[in-house]
């Protein structure tokens, strides 16, 4: 009799042992998750502050290119070679097309033709995308 209560105290005693241990470690993982969610929404509003900056900072860029090329273009002399070339290899490299660059620049659409076939000539860098070296291949 000894036995079967000594086998009976002992599969009660180990049963409410691992109640306790499975309580404290569903509570465990609660916390765990809770953190987890409290993790996941700090590292999204980190993630929106980001973008923001980064529209934010993307804009200026835009907006100091856009005032360089206003402040380099060349005040009705045609004597300024070197720096009509920088313009035009400029605006290409910004991805606009060879129609663009003629208007932007006011100057005659052979002449930007001109450059950016010389520069691929040259070996020098190729256009962001085909447009430019199609269209100037168009008036050649």
């Amino acid at each position: 009799m000894w036995n079967i209560f000594m086998v009976f105290t002992l599969t009660a005693g180990s049963a409410v042992f691992c109640w306790s241990i499975l309580r404290k470690t569903i509570r465990r993982v609660e916390a765990l998750e809770r953190d987890l969610h409290r993790t996941s929404e700090a590292v999204s509003q980190m993630a929106e502050l980001q973008m923001k900056t980064h529209q934010k900072i993307s804009a200026r860029f835009d907006e100091m290119e856009e005032r360089i090329m206003e402040l380099s273009v060349p005040s009705q002399d045609p004597n300024l070679p070197l720096e009509r070339r920088h313009q035009v290899l400029a605006l290409a490299r910004q991805g606009e097309d060879l129609q663009g660059i003629a208007k932007r620049l006011k100057a005659p659409v052979g002449e930007a033709e001109l450059i950016l076939n010389l520069r691929k000539y040259m070996g020098g860098e190729s256009s962001p995308s085909g447009k430019i070296n199609g269209q100037a291949r168009q008036y050649a």
